[in-house]
């Protein structure tokens, strides 16, 4: 498991960020380890990601915060659907 954490440490995954094709959001706490800047580049490369940044929150948004994680994925999730065409066999906006 250490191998596995150390090699998310090490390794740059824009790559594979870049080949994701569905709508994205990022959240990120406000007092979390994750930089602005990345979350940034995130949106730059991919345009159609959504940042999100969880006010009172570290990086375990989902416990510091988890009200406030629910009405931001509910808010992404009800703007996407609103935004995607169902037909297509993807489902792809």
């Amino acid at each position: 498991m250490v191998a596995c954490v150390a090699e998310n440490a090490r390794r740059s995954f824009w790559e594979e960020w870049s080949r994701v094709r569905c709508p994205a959001l990022v959240v990120r706490g406000e007092s979390g380890w994750m930089p602005e800047a990345e979350a940034t580049e995130m949106r730059v490369r991919r345009p159609g990601t959504e940042p999100r940044v969880i006010p009172s929150a570290a990086h375990d948004v989902h416990l510091d915060q988890p009200g406030a994680l629910h009405e931001a994925i509910e808010a992404f999730l009800a703007h996407t659907h609103a935004g995607v065409d169902t037909s297509k066999p993807d489902h792809m906006p």
